[in-house]
């Protein structure tokens, strides 16, 4: 079964919330001259290692064997570097410029169970 839209959702918000942290903290070392030399070493990237098992999890649990998700987050960066055409299937364009558009196609996907519709990235 999978999760909610609203669970989806405030999971996919988390990591971003998380993620735009992590970049504002490493960000800061950058700056710091007094940090430079330690910049391999910070513990924000700590803080957000588990964000592969958690996206691993979400696929699972949303049956996305295409990898949907991972694509939305790490090459669309969370949607916002989404355009019209970047993903497409039989039927034309599928817009997943949110997380509440990516649900709502994977829920078509997780109805379907089709390999008819794959998609094209």
């Amino acid at each position: 079964m999978p999760l909610s839209k609203k669970e989806f959702v405030d999971i996919i918000t988390r990591l971003q919330t998380t993620t735009e942290l992590v970049d504002k903290v490493e960000e800061l070392f950058r700056q710091s001259r007094d940090n430079l030399e330690n910049d391999f070493c910070n513990g924000a990237g700590l803080q957000i290692s588990h964000e592969g098992i958690v996206v691993q999890l979400l696929e699972k649990i949303m049956g996305d064997s295409c990898g949907n998700i991972s694509y939305f987050i790490y090459e669309l960066d969370y949607g916002k570097e989404y355009k019209e055409g970047c993903i497409s299937d039989n039927n034309g364009f599928i817009d997943i410029s949110s997380a509440e558009k990516l649900y709502d196609f994977l829920m078509i996907e997780y109805g379907s169970k089709s390999d008819n519709g794959s998609m094209k990235k």
